[in-house]
């Protein structure tokens, strides 16, 4: 049974208040994480750069693996249910690869052009297969980096990663104005002996959803642990660019400090924005292979955060029960979140 993380009766208690506004009308937001399919820092954790090649051999395994388009379809039919007015998504992958190499750690001669997995492009398929359209109102690219691969020691193949934060706009939503914003604080690491820059943004959009105006932000801030002072920049910029729009503001994504334990970025967050749910339901993460056969969720890091809006009627965390599983793996790391937030009708 889905956690529910607003009981259904607060509609009928908002609804049933003077909030000032006049007519108020539902907007339903969505936020996934799609999971690049393995543990990157296999990659940027290795010390030894003779051995990068290896390790992105063996991440790029796990990756093909993970069945990314099994994956996409499996989000594709739980957005198909919830039906979304506006989705935000994160680690939104694409995968190329070029055989026999050229490349050398941090930079290859020849970019690898031979596409294997386009996360957007199996997410969207599968959408119009499920009978529903969305289309995409704002794209972030970040990341875009390729190493060397071996399994053998002997022959080399090139990996190219690229990362992308995306926000999906049901067919009858109305949105403009899309802007999108890198970061100015980053976290750059040493990989194979060549320092690599971790891209982290955010985008934005303005939506009208049932005669109700906001603006739609998505988001991925970087991870904790030694880089979370990095993390905590990013939230105060965010916070900091939320403050100066005016009139309701939806922010979703997946911002890895945890709602729970009421991690600092969060808690930046959450000073001037609220946070749709109520429960500690956790929403990451699962094993790296995604095959745990029952949820790993620890944390609560993908969240649905609002100001100016009227309430929350309704919120649930979805792609948490060991049934979502599709051959017997998790459609992601992340669990997804959606709410039904009331807003003022212009």
């Amino acid at each position: 049974m889905r956690r529910l993380l607003l009981p259904l009766v607060a509609l009928f208690l908002v609804a049933g208040c003077d909030s000032g506004s006049g007519e108020t009308a539902s907007v339903r937001v969505m936020t996934q994480n799609l999971y690049l399919g393995g543990d990157l820092f296999t990659v940027a954790n290795e010390p030894d750069a003779q051995m990068v090649p290896v390790r992105v051999a063996q991440l790029y395994a796990t990756i093909e693996a993970s069945d990314p388009a099994a994956r996409m379809a499996a989000i594709a039919a739980e957005i198909a249910r919830v039906n979304p007015d506006l989705v935000g998504l994160q680690e939104v992958t694409t995968y190329a690869i070029q055989s026999p190499g050229d490349n050398l750690p941090g930079g290859a001669a020849t970019p690898a052009t031979n596409v294997t997995y386009d996360f957007l492009a199996l997410l969207m398929d599968a959408l119009a297969a499920e009978g529903v359209s969305y289309r995409i109102a704002s794209r972030s690219d970040n990341v875009d980096v390729e190493f060397p691969a071996t399994a053998d020691g002997q022959s080399f193949f090139d990996v190219r990663y690229r990362d992308a934060d995306v926000i999906l706009a049901r067919s009858d939503v109305s949105t403009s104005a899309a802007s999108e914003t890198r970061f100015s604080n980053l976290l750059v690491t040493p990989v194979g002996g060549v320092s690599q820059t971790f891209i982290r943004s955010y985008q934005q959009v303005a939506a009208t959803v049932n005669g109700v105006d906001l603006t739609f932000v998505n988001t991925h801030l970087e991870v904790g642990g030694p880089a979370e002072a990095f993390q905590i920049f990013q939230a105060r910029q965010l916070r900091e660019a939320i403050r100066e729009i005016s009139g309701p503001v939806v922010v979703v994504g997946d911002i890895n400090s945890d709602g729970v334990t009421g991690g600092q970025s969060y808690t930046l967050l959450t000073d001037g924005l609220s946070d749709a749910a109520t429960s500690a339901a956790p929403t990451c993460c699962q094993a790296a292979d995604l095959r745990n056969p029952t949820s790993q969720h620890q944390t609560r890091i993908d969240v649905v955060l609002h100001r100016d809006m009227e309430g929350v009627t309704e919120s649930q965390v979805v792609l948490d029960e060991p049934g979502d599983r599709v051959g017997g793996l998790w459609p992601s790391d992340h669990a997804g979140v959606w709410a039904d937030l009331l807003g003022p009708v212009k």
